[in-house]
This record gives C-alpha cells, structure tokens and sequence, in this order.
C-alpha cells in the first residue's frame, strides 16, 4: 500500500526508518539548507541506519526510540543527541501527518548523555589571551594568513563567511564589512549562500582593521578572477596557529564565541550583537551566552538601583 510524503511523494506504508528519514529530509530540508549542515544530516541517516537497520518505520516504538537514545548517550554529547533528536522528531511529525503511523513515537524522550560537553568558557578565549593573540598577529601581520585570521578575529566571521569575501563586500573608508555569500570549504566548489537569511549582514571594523586590510591588498594579496580576499581555506593551519600562539587547545571557532563575549562584557546592546554576529534570532544569543548574560544581569541591577536612590 502506499501513501503521501505529505501529498509530494508516494511511499510505501512498509518504508523502513531510514528510508522515510532520507526522503524526508530530501523533500523538505536539503535545499534549503547549507552543505555543512547538509553533511550533519547525512551524518544523523548513518547514525540511524547503524542502530535501527531497515526497521520498519511502523515497527518502532516508544520504548525502542528510547533505547536508541540510551545508545547514543554512551557515546555523544547531550547537545548532539538533543539534535538528532530534533531532526528525527521533525521527521516522524510528517510521518504522522502522512498517517503512516498512528502516534509520534519521539514525544516522550529522555535525553542523557555520559559524555560531558565542555563548558562554553573553555570554548573561547581569556581576554588576556585574546589581546596577545591580536597583538602577535598585528606584529607578525606580513604573512598573508595571518590577516584573515586577525579579520576573523576582531568580526566574529564564520571561517567560510572570510573565504567568501571580495573585495566589493569590503568598504574601507567606512569601516564596513558586508557579508552576503560564503565560500564552499568542503568541495572548494565555489561560491555558497550564507547559514541562513540572518547570516547576510554588515559588520563595523575599526580604523586599524581597515588600514591593515588596505596595506594587504597593496602590498601582498593575490589577484585572482574571482576578486577574492582569502583564497586558503587550510583551517588546520588556523588552529594550529592560534593553538600556538595562545598555548591551549582552542580553535579557529573559538574565535567567534570569543568576539561575542567581549562585545557583551563591553556593554554592546544583545540586539546589536545578534545582528552582528549573524544569529538567527536573538534567543539563540541569549542561549548561547546565558552565564555570560548572567554577570551583566547582575551590573544591570546595580545601574537601576543607582537610577531611583
């Protein structure tokens, strides 16, 4: 017998988990999304397929599904398994809406984990590691690298989000960075749109920024058809600097998360920054950054106790 993936596709009522999970997501996600996160997606259809087979999707239970996240518990973070279950409880709402099954298996999981995410503050840098970090890529600012990672630096950018720079997108004068594309770093396939629609923005940078930028492309950028301003895309060799330099194990991502926490001990308005840094919305800002937020909180408090004495 077979049915509707939501009046698209016909499926047959015996489709197994995984094959419903892959037309799924093939149907309503792909094309909407970028090839990182794509390639997570894919990631989650092994996870699946390695537990569950070709079980049926009419088979699965609540009891199973749980099981499947005890599995997962063993061996990922909670932050992981909280995805893949999103994704997967996206997906059996369909299914349902489909009528292939008759209740959403995925409404009353329990996520735990073993494993232990790091804390967000070991994920960014101290700000007296961020200011050495600056000051020896200024100091050693010749090597070509080093530039983009200063700009990444001192932006928040998202390492594809530099790659995809031209020249166009930078107004030196006015001390504007416009992001409106990214760089494919997984095939090298060329030009890409951004995460998501709140990922096109404009981004301030400093006098310092900019004169740095303008003696790089006088003095040391390589020209190219495509008028871009970065054209490595080695990421390993960006941790490995910054692992350097800083002397603990921290990466190129780290610097984005550190940008922000320095924009919100400075006082930047959590609008301004969520914008700048290309959040979807602001509750992922105040997610992310909530102990943070919790130290501002408490300044906040003291500024409307000194507003009424």
């Amino acid at each position: 017998m077979e049915r509707q993936l939501t009046q698209t596709v016909s499926i047959d009522s015996n489709i197994s988990f995984i094959n419903y999970l892959k037309n799924w997501a093939n149907t309503f996600k792909k094309r909407n999304l970028a090839k990182g996160t794509w390639r997570n997606y894919e990631q989650t259809f092994r996870i699946v397929e390695q537990h569950f087979g070709q079980t049926k999707l009419t088979a699965i239970t609540t009891s199973t599904y749980q099981q499947f996240l005890n599995t997962l518990g063993k061996h990922y973070y909670h932050g992981t398994i909280r995805i893949i279950h999103h994704r997967l409880r996206s997906c059996v709402k369909y299914a349902l809406a489909d009528q292939l099954i008759s209740y959403n298996f995925t409404d009353l999981a329990i996520i735990t984990a073993d494993k232990k995410a790091k804390p967000l503050d070991e994920k960014f840098l101290e700000l007296d590691e961020y200011q050495r970090l600056l000051q020896h890529l200024k100091e050693n600012i010749t090597n070509h690298r080093y530039i983009q990672l200063y700009l990444i630096a001192v932006t928040g950018l998202r390492v594809s989000e530099s790659l995809g720079l031209t020249w166009a997108d930078i107004d030196l004068e006015n001390g504007i960075i416009n992001i409106n594309k990214t760089w494919d770093i997984y095939d090298q396939s060329g030009f890409m749109p951004t995460k998501n629609p709140q990922s096109m923005r404009t981004i301030p940078i400093d006098e310092t920024t900019s004169q740095l930028l303008h003696d790089y492309k006088s003095n040391r950028w390589q020209a190219n058809d495509l008028d871009r301003v970065f054209l490595e895309p080695n990421q390993v060799w960006l941790n490995r600097v910054i692992k350097k330099i800083v002397g603990r194990n921290v990466h190129v991502h780290s610097l984005r998360h550190t940008y922000t926490s320095y924009l919100i001990s400075q006082g930047v308005e959590l609008i301004t920054i969520s914008k700048v840094i290309g959040h979807k919305d602001l509750t992922v800002t105040l997610q992310t950054y909530a102990h943070l937020l919790e130290d501002k909180k408490e300044k906040d408090f003291h500024t409307i106790r000194q507003l009424f004495q």
